[in-house]
């Protein structure tokens, strides 16, 4: 299967890692192999042609991807257009607007690509991709845009079918559980946001994690999923405020027919929500079989995320051998 990888941040270094480290193993037990074609940043696309993956991350670890011999300077359009492979990797960051990201994956399909994205943005756009992989019959995973290793979406599709979803709440983001939690451990909020970064759990700039944003974004994904709804990132309701961050707290998103609701809440010791700290996540369905399931991860970072997308890859493509 050959792969197109758009996007080498965090995630994007952390899959090709994965891929790497279990390449021959997916291969004996599925017959699948992987194939990384090209690597694609801001900067221009390295054509892989057999390059040992590691190497690719210590460029750009170094110097850049352009210190690299196979290096050229074409965006990843042209190299989503132009390069032969079966299924895109979109995993570039997220922003306000969704582009690039949604003219990465539209460009996939129309070369008739699938994909597989971590990018919450394209998924809340003014542009419905979900509706646009049915109507152009391509694949479009993206397991890893909601609560990053937690198995949301498949819970959702072979475990739970017979189950109708009233409402999701959760806490869906580890960023502000991790920042809380080093405030509760006596740390300042500053120290507390500079150790997120150092660990690799946020970004430099925290302002969607704390502010609300990221997990806005991944209750509309969830709410155009479960009640098949066209809502907009704008349309959902954010009372987390980043200077409002304090021990006690945790930032609690609500996925309901009415619409999503994002705000910090006080959480008494005991109950489910108390067990969220450090870098933690937890998403509860209520459903009328079911009543509460939850999925708790005491920990959700660059690696889980990648190794959910490296699972929807290898599901893309059992799903197509299935048709």
């Amino acid at each position: 299967m050959r792969v197109q990888l758009i996007g080498l941040g965090s995630i994007g270094k952390n899959l090709l890692k994965l891929i790497s480290e279990k390449g021959s193993s997916i291969k004996a037990t599925t017959g699948e192999k992987l194939e990384v074609v090209s690597v694609s940043d801001t900067t221009g696309t390295v054509i892989t042609d057999g390059m040992p993956l590691t190497r690719i991350i210590q460029a750009k670890e170094s110097g850049g991807l352009r210190t690299l011999d196979s290096f050229e300077k074409i965006n990843a359009i042209s190299a989503i257009s132009d390069l032969e492979s079966d299924l895109v990797v979109e995993i570039t960051q997220s922003t306000k607007n969704g582009s690039p990201g949604i003219e990465h994956i539209l460009t996939a399909f129309e070369n008739e690509k699938d994909v597989v994205t971590a990018n919450k943005s394209v998924l809340v756009s003014d542009i419905d991709v979900m509706e646009k992989a049915r109507e152009m019959k391509r694949s479009l995973r993206y397991e890893a845009t909601v609560c990053g290793g937690l198995p949301v979406f498949n819970l959702m599709d072979y475990c739970i079918k017979p189950a109708k979803i009233i409402s999701v709440d959760g806490i869906f983001n580890a960023t502000s559980t991790f920042v809380i939690s080093e405030i509760e451990a006596g740390k300042s909020e500053s120290l507390a946001k500079e150790e997120a970064t150092r660990l690799g759990v946020a970004e430099k700039d925290q302002k969607d994690d704390l502010g609300g944003i990221d997990s806005a974004r991944k209750g509309v994904i969830l709410h155009r999923r479960i009640f098949g709804s066209s809502l907009k990132l704008r349309d959902a309701v954010i009372n987390a405020k980043e200077n409002e961050i304090a021990a006690g707290l945790r930032q609690v998103t609500e996925v309901s027919p009415e619409g999503v609701k994002v705000e910090y809440r006080n959480v008494e010791k005991g109950r489910i929500f108390s067990n969220a700290i450090g870098p933690s996540m937890l998403i509860r369905f209520n459903t009328d079989i079911f009543n509460h399931l939850t999925l708790f991860t005491d920990h959700d970072g660059p690696r889980e995320s990648a190794a959910t997308i490296l699972n929807d890859i290898l599901l893309s493509r059992k799903e197509k051998a299935n048709q």
